[in-house]
């Protein structure tokens, strides 16, 4: 299972996925490795970064035994992830090609993540969280649909209205298919016209989506308003906080939890704690009485 230490916590025999922070070394810049030499488990220790992501399934715990997470679990999460990765590129690649699609087209995917998020929710958003450039849209796509999903249920909302949910975190930046991948994957500070281009993707997304047979409401709600804000300064119709539907708060919650909490390059991760109060601080963006429920939420279902 991937687990966040703090750099001081790190030991030999760990197996490290990220380290977190704006230090680097050459010698230890790869993106995984297995720490096999004290003196660099004692460079990191010493560097200062703000966490080290390991995984506990290929390499020792903080206690320095293998990690006891069972490794069914994640070998069942990352499957769903790939399978799931798979069918959003053909479908997107529908959509990039002017042809079709239905709702139909992704509830393998809802169905899988579903399952997942009920079996361990923990385990399956862990293996999301590591981003490369390539999968950035695909896996950010699959994890806010994941959290809709569990957020939803702890919500007591109906099943059907869950799922829809779903699919709605799977879609709602399809959008993006119009802008080119130098302007998604630029490292640094946009140009205003770039910014502009970014802005237009939810109308874009919504135009698609609108085509489209069988789209629910609930989908078409979320794609066009996901970047709306309850002070009225979102985009792309500024709308003011009272239409804005409890489908979409919910949506802008999990969009923008999953973009803090994961691990892209060049950006450090935020853990759950510091997201979550930057976005209670971040007055007039949020349902405030919502977001608080959300983080209950993923302390219930032990998310981090």
């Amino acid at each position: 299972m991937l687990k966040r230490i703090d750099a001081s916590q790190v030991r030999i025999g760990m197996f490290v996925e990220a380290i977190e922070g704006l230090w680097q070394d050459p010698l230890l810049s790869r993106r995984r490795f297995s720490l096999r030499r004290e003196t660099d488990a004692a460079k990191i220790r010493k560097c200062g970064t703000a966490s080290v992501v390991i995984n506990t399934s290929k390499g020792v715990d903080t206690d320095g035994l293998p990690g006891r997470d069972t490794e069914i679990d994640i070998k069942a999460a990352l499957e769903t992830v790939h399978k799931s990765v798979q069918i959003l590129e053909e479908v997107f690649g529908k959509l990039r090609n002017g042809e079709g699609i239905s709702a139909d087209h992704v509830a393998p995917v809802i169905s899988s993540v579903s399952k997942s998020m009920e079996e361990n929710p923990s385990v399956f958003l862990s293996v999301t969280r590591l981003k490369s450039k390539d999968e950035v849209t695909f896996l950010h796509s699959i994890s806010v649909s994941a959290l809709m999903i569990l957020f939803g249920r702890h919500l007591a909302l109906d099943e059907e209205t869950v799922q829809m949910l779903g699919t709605a975190g799977l879609l709602h930046d399809v959008g993006k298919l119009e802008i080119p991948l130098e302007v998604l994957n630029k490292e640094g500070r946009l140009e205003q016209d770039e910014i502009t281009l970014i802005r237009g993707h939810p109308e874009k997304g919504h135009a698609f989506l609108s085509r489209q047979e069988g789209m629910s409401q609930i989908v078409l709600d979320v794609c066009l308003n996901h970047h709306e804000r309850m002070d009225g300064k979102g985009y792309p119709r500024r709308l003011p906080g009272s239409k804005v539907s409890l489908h979409t708060r919910i949506a802008t919650i999990c969009d923008v939890y999953d973009a803090l909490t994961s691990v892209r390059p060049y950006k450090a991760r935020w853990s759950a704690n510091d997201a979550l109060k930057w976005m209670l601080g971040n007055e007039g963006h949020f349902d405030r009485r919502l977001l608080k429920k959300f983080a209950l939420c993923l302390s219930v279902a032990a998310v981090s």
